[in-house]
């Protein structure tokens, strides 16, 4: 264990960001214990959309950026249910996983985009301390068409397809869970024809899981078996390992797992451990106070193996103090060196090694020892230098500490099992929609709204009063979902996930209605959105607000060339226009990855049919260019009808795209004829016979 030096450290967001030719988005699912919503919405979603507008200086044009590109991608999160209630946009999901006998504790995320798949395992929570303040490890595992591990890939969706079965309400296949395996579906087949990687003879990666078991067709899971086993196929079994886990069992539990380790590893010959724990500090008489059990020194010598004891560091390269929050297991025989990372703790819950399990992901490398590689040896210096403890036998054992703050579990009893989902429906009549289950139901509680809006939505007794039924709908005034949903019972209170049934009726951002149709349109026939956007952002700034170019710009008195408006002129604008109009259909032609995409392409916030809204509402504002109006609203319809889609692989077929866009198309004209006629009186009737041809073209 001599050969280690010291790790280098990088940003875990930089893991969110699409690599060179990604592509476009396409989704993401993410796994985690804690969370904090304005993290993953901020930071992590932000990274993997490639939102360029940042939240604290440019909040407009970040909402609207967001609102818009989440519209086309799915993103949800799995997380434990004890921590699921908190408020988040609607745009992406939270779903909660229960376990009866143990908890989600899988740090796993998964990120989708048009030509690159990536994995992300990790210790880290989707929170502030994980992801910016603790001693964290993650690893990466990237899919490209070229070089692509399907394995991988595999192994991880069945394993959060697994994790969808443990949501409560589940089989009822509520929206969130539909979009989920909807999403899960199109990671599937968009790898389908990329071409398997020739693995290299010396390295091997694998994903290995504990889960408890899931219903009658999915067994239990144990990610030390499954690292041992893998192991094995490479050589013999290992005879040394190495644990570093800030957490640990009491010392019946501590004993259990550390001897199924020791079951596992090599016969006949010394077994070789090392155990990386945390300490509080040493006293004057420079005694080491550990903060594990001794169970972990003890138990191995039952077993012919020698202990090592090595303090877990705080404090990292650049001298900044960090909790240690990492989780590492290495192991190692003549023919191999292997690392583990991800979530397993070194516990029985975290390893698998008995009944009550949680679940976990983790990462195992396996790289062969050969005479002229490097690959086992780099392996192994991965593991970062720790101070050892000369004497084990003498240090103070104060047992396995408290999960910190980050990962404590609530004070308060967790929500009844009874309070399966929450669904918000938008639109015109909206509503929520609660599911129950009444056998496990408290004997008195009431749910209600919090946040802008608060009131009681439902009651045991209200509840009661309706015949008991499973599925309750409850009538939603405000315009505005709820931001959260509190369940109370007896003197106890939690909070229960929200999500839409259907993002598409969401009401916009408010400040949209500022937006004029030349706005809209520019944004959408733009090469750049996110520029697009932010310029619109800036022009909403109250008077006297500060604009980089605006300042730097040339007074436009000052500019001889300024004083004739060109952009007064029809002819002017209309060329204009016509080129705008050319790069939305080229736009508009560009490969739609899944239905959602087109959707939100032709329906969404800023999308075809908003546009015209925005273009007949225009021709109704008119002082006598009214058929300036209905020229461009015609030229409009003209060139979505040329649109001419370009599929590509892995995109939705051109077949399946006209299925989509040719029904929209007709059901669009004839909304803008009827909407057109009531201005009549404003038209020529030279323009009204060429906008009835256009319309009729439309409607072939």
């Amino acid at each position: 264990m001599s050969k280690r030096k010291k790790t280098s450290s990088g940003s875990m967001l930089d893991l969110w960001r699409p690599p060179k030719g990604a592509g476009d988005p396409i989704g993401c699912l993410a796994t985690t214990y804690t969370f904090a919503p304005g993290l993953f919405d901020e930071q992590c979603l932000a990274r993997f959309l490639e939102i360029e507008s940042e939240p604290d200086r440019e909040d407009l044009a970040f909402l609207l950026e967001r609102e818009n590109r989440l519209g086309s991608v799915y993103a949800g999160v799995l997380v434990d249910h004890t921590q699921a209630g908190v408020e988040h946009s609607l745009r992406w999901d939270v779903l909660p996983i229960r376990i009866r006998t143990g908890k989600q504790h899988a740090k796993l995320s998964l990120l989708a985009w048009t030509r690159h798949i990536r994995i992300i395992v990790a210790s880290a929570n989707l929170t502030e301390q994980g992801y910016r303040t603790n001693y964290e490890v993650a690893a990466a595992v990237d899919i490209i068409p070229a070089e692509a591990r399907l394995e991988v890939v595999t192994d991880a969706v069945a394993f959060l397809r697994g994790l969808l079965r443990l949501v409560p309400g589940t089989a009822d296949h509520p929206p969130e869970i539909r979009r989920a395996e909807a999403f899960l579906d199109q990671v599937e087949r968009h790898v389908r024809g990329w071409k398997p990687v020739s693995r290299r003879a010396g390295v091997r990666q694998q994903l290995v899981f504990t889960l408890p078991p899931i219903g009658n067709d999915l067994a239990a899971r144990s990610s030390l078996d499954e690292a041992v086993q893998a192991c094995r196929g490479r050589g013999a079994s290992p005879h040394e390992a190495w644990i570093a886990s800030p957490f640990f069992d009491e010392e019946e539990g501590a004993g259990r797992v550390a001897a199924s380790l020791c079951k596992l590893m090599a016969r006949g010959v010394e077994r070789r451990l090392w155990f990386c724990v945390p300490a509080t500090g040493n006293d004057e008489t420079n005694v080491h106070r550990l903060a594990a059990p001794k169970a972990l020194i003890a138990t191995p010598r039952a077993y012919q193996g020698d202990v090592t004891v090595e303090i877990l560091p705080v404090v990292d390269a650049e001298k900044n103090r960090r909790p240690w929050h990492a989780k590492m297991l290495a192991l190692f025989a003549d023919d191999y060196s292997a690392l583990m990372v991800g979530s397993s703790n070194f516990t029985c819950a975290g390893m698998g090694v008995r009944q009550s399990r949680n679940a976990e992901a983790n990462l195992l490398t396996i790289a062969d020892r050969e005479d002229h590689g490097s690959e086992a040896k780099e392996l192994q210096a991965l593991w970062p230098v720790m101070e050892q403890v000369s004497d084990p036998e003498s240090a103070e054992w104060l047992g396995a500490q408290r999960e910190n703050e980050e990962e404590e579990q609530s004070k308060t009893p967790p929500l009844p099992a009874g309070f399966l989902s929450a669904t918000y429906r938008a639109g015109d009549k909206r509503r929520i929609i609660l599911r129950l289950d009444a056998d496990h139901l408290p004997q008195e509680w009431r749910v209600g709204a919090c946040g802008r809006e608060e009131q009681e939505l439902l009651s045991a007794g209200s509840w009661t009063a309706g015949g008991r039924p499973s599925t309750f709908e409850l009538e939603w005034t405000p315009v505005q979902p709820p931001e959260k949903l509190l369940v109370q019972w007896g003197e106890c209170e939690a909070f229960l996930p929200l999500n839409v049934e259907d993002s598409r009726e969401l009401p916009p951002p408010a400040q949209l209605e500022n937006m004029s149709a030349e706005d809209m349109l520019c944004i959408l026939a733009a090469s750049d959105p996110s520029a697009a956007f932010r310029a619109w952002a800036r022009r909403q700034q109250p008077p006297g607000s500060f604009d980089a170019d605006l300042d730097s710009a040339t007074p436009i008195d000052l500019d001889p060339l300024r004083r004739y408006d060109l952009q007064a002129t029809f002819l002017h604008r209309v060329r204009r226009r016509a080129r705008i109009l050319a790069q939305l259909r080229a736009n508009l032609q560009r490969p739609a990855w899944g239905r959602q995409a087109l959707d939100w392409r032709l329906r969404g916030m800023i999308g075809v049919e908003a546009l015209a809204d925005r273009l007949v509402r225009d021709l109704a504002t008119t002082n006598g260019a009214a058929d300036e109006a209905l020229l461009t609203l015609a030229d409009f319809l003209i060139v979505l009808r040329e649109v001419d889609y370009d599929p590509s692989d892995g995109s939705l077929p051109r077949a399946e795209f006209q299925k989509m866009f040719r029904p929209f198309l007709t059901e669009l004209a004839g909304k803008l004829r009827a909407q057109v006629e009531s201005h009549y009186g404003q038209i020529s009737d030279d323009m009204k016979q060429f906008w009835s041809r256009v319309v009729d073209r439309c409607q072939e």
